[in-house]
């Protein structure tokens, strides 16, 4: 009876394997390349302290890329693309993949992870912003607050 029964489970299961079979993987294969159907957006970081800052994005699969360093009272200017079908804002990269951005963050430069702010993004679907402007200033606890009105 036992014997019936695994019998029975290995048959059973065996075709929702084959169905759950959704072919073979290929590397790279969903990657989004180019701006068609993306928005620019340009993002205007200013930074309002009296020292340097260093900004960086977090990207998809742990990648992190430095945006750049901002002296005291200048702007870094990074044009995001955001697709407005699914609400998210990427970065390009050397060969044109779309880089889904996580986040992004100033800090002081020398110590940028310990004085860093998460800058104010929105994910919107369906509309997309015409420009993103923030002004990062020193904050509570000696971190950053990058901020700004849409």
């Amino acid at each position: 009876m036992f014997r019936q029964f695994c019998a029975a489970v290995v048959v059973g299961t065996a075709g929702q394997a084959a169905v759950a079979e959704s072919g073979p993987y290929v590397p790279y294969s969903g990657i989004i390349r180019g701006t068609e159907g993306a928005v620019a957006v340009p993002l205007s970081l200013r930074n309002g302290t009296g020292g340097d800052i260093r900004c960086q994005a977090a990207l998809a699969h742990w990648y992190s890329v430095d945006l750049g360093g901002v002296a005291a009272g200048g702007t870094l200017g990074v044009t995001l693309w955001h697709d407005p079908e699914t609400g998210r804002l990427n970065l390009l990269n050397p060969s044109q993949n779309r880089m889904p951005v996580e986040a992004i963050w100033c800090g002081t430069l020398g110590h940028v992870h310990d004085t860093r702010g998460r800058v104010a993004l929105p994910f919107l679907i369906g509309t997309s912003p015409a420009a993103l402007d923030r002004v990062c200033t020193e904050g509570e606890g000696g971190h950053l607050a990058c901020t700004g009105e849409d």
